[in-house]
């Protein structure tokens, strides 16, 4: 009885740790699937504000745009995506902030102190060239894997105002 015991734990183990690693492997491809689409999205202007989230094949666009037609271009983009089954545009369209007199030397510092506050991305930003002009931000150098080009995408976006954001020549 215990040899019988022992059998279904171990079977309920590996049936467990194989879901868990399958699981692990999809988010991670979900992930990549997403910075690549904010990778290609956040190259059109007044598209920053635009949120994606990927599950399995479907991508999801929430957030704002101040035109019918930027919402609209980012459902084309997104469309346009290799594996992407399904788009759905919830994308809200209307009133977006006034940021026509925020200089870049100010959106500069915001970056610099949220970066200060990520402990991760401070160790990493002597590997990182981050230029803005006329609120448009590039970010080039090298990182050690998507996860952490992840948290430096997603930190530079929590910055309001940014117009647009190429990391095209980000690596990791």
């Amino acid at each position: 009885m215990h040899r019988s015991l022992a059998a279904r734990f171990a079977v309920a183990f590996a049936l467990i740790l194989g879901f868990a690693l399958n699981a692990s492997a999809q988010s991670q491809a979900e992930f990549k699937r997403e910075l690549k689409a904010m990778q290609i999205l956040y190259k059109e202007p007044g598209l920053m504000e635009v949120t994606v989230k990927s599950m399995r094949g479907m991508m999801m666009l929430t957030g704002n745009t101040a035109t019918d037609a930027q919402s609209k271009k980012a459902e084309e983009i997104i469309q346009t995506m290799r594996g992407v089954k399904e788009v759905r545009n919830r994308i809200r369209v209307g009133k977006v902030d006034d940021c026509t007199n925020v200089k870049d030397d100010e959106l500069m510092a915001k970056v610099e102190k949220e970066i200060a506050n990520d402990e991760e991305l401070t160790q990493a930003r002597r590997k990182v060239d981050i230029s803005i002009k006329d609120r448009n931000v590039v970010l080039k150098g090298s990182l050690k894997d998507y996860s952490q080009a992840g948290s430096l995408v997603y930190l530079v976006k929590r910055v309001p105002c940014f117009n647009s954001m190429n990391f095209d020549e980000l690596e990791y």
